[in-house]
């Protein structure tokens, strides 16, 4: 099995993820969400929500979290699905695995 985040380091709640949501992503998005058009490789997946993280091509920002909704069609509302960016690595674990796992481990 192909793990795409495989080889990153994850603390809970994250974990790499096998499978590919970009398809849901396109689903969910309307043509002025801000990852329109872009191209995206799925990395990882909260366990215990519906956040995944994605990385990106050619764009500012290297990696985006986004929290999908399962829609079947394209939102009407561009800031949906809600989405974090992350210029890189250390601004992405200091600011979001490390926080979440924090949040997850006092509980």
């Amino acid at each position: 099995m192909h793990l795409y985040g495989e080889g990153l380091h994850y603390l809970a709640p994250w974990h790499a993820e096998n499978v590919d949501l970009t398809a849901q992503i396109r689903r969910e998005m309307n043509p002025d969400h801000l990852l329109y058009r872009k191209t995206l490789t799925t990395l990882a997946r909260r366990q215990d929500n519906d956040d995944v993280l994605f990385e990106l091509q050619d764009c500012e920002f290297r990696y985006a979290v986004v929290h999908l909704t399962w829609a079947e069609n394209a939102l009407a509302d561009s800031r949906f699905p809600r989405t974090d960016f992350f210029r890189d690595w250390q601004d992405l674990y200091e600011n979001r695995i490390l926080v979440d796992h924090q949040e997850w481990d006092s509980q």
